[in-house]
């Protein structure tokens, strides 16, 4: 098959219990407390998009290839229409070829806890971000970001400053606002062990849950 590179709710079934709200205001994919310091902000990091166009524009028999050895954010963008995520791979490090379609499968049925499983193809804001680093998305601070390796995952009931469409999605006073950044192992498809670089992958995802 050939290849091309880039570089360049409502909706849920939830069964969501409101007492695991959390006194602070976030109660963790890891039940963790929201740290006061400010998110780490890693430099020159490239942001693209993938639409339904992205995959439209291949000729048949080609898959879209995103390189994750790049200090790069992949936003998948599905609020024009669906997407073909078996057409797109992710090119690891070591060379290793992933099925976005597969990892997000994962993702999406791990387990969180007392908390909802982040579903990437019913986001409220329809779209879901990829990195090989989950500081890349610019989102967590130093504390966060060690409560994310420990557990895998990062969740917060308020929607971080600065991610796409961030402002309020509802004004409901039962619904939650919540984000949730996830990592996995390339090989493994659980928890990072030794978050070596190029061997895990992260997603962002935001939800209003109600």
């Amino acid at each position: 098959m050939i290849r091309q590179s880039i570089r360049s709710s409502k909706s849920l079934a939830l069964s969501f219990a409101l007492g695991v709200i959390a006194v602070a205001g976030v109660a963790g994919c890891g039940a963790s407390e929201q740290g006061s310091d400010d998110p780490i902000v890693t430099q020159d990091v490239q942001n693209e998009r993938v639409t339904p166009e992205s995959l439209a524009a291949l000729p048949d028999g080609e898959f879209l290839s995103l390189d994750m050895t790049e200090k790069t954010v992949y936003a998948i963008d599905y609020s024009a229409g669906p997407i073909d995520y078996a057409r797109i791979k992710l090119t690891a490090a070591d060379g290793k070829e992933i099925s976005l379609e597969q990892q997000m499968a994962t993702v999406e049925n791990g387990t969180y806890g007392d908390n909802p499983a982040p579903q990437l193809r019913e986001s409220s804001e329809q779209r879901f971000s990829i990195a090989s680093d989950a500081a890349y998305f610019n989102k967590l601070s130093e504390s966060e970001l060690d409560q994310l390796k420990a557990d895998g995952y990062f969740y917060s009931e308020k929607a971080p400053e600065g991610y796409p469409g961030a402002g309020p999605q509802t004004t409901d006073p039962e619904c939650i606002h919540a984000f949730c950044e996830i990592c996995v192992d390339n090989t493994t498809g659980g928890r990072p062990e030794t978050w070596y670089p190029g061997t895990y992958t992260c997603y962002l995802v935001e939800h209003v849950w109600c």
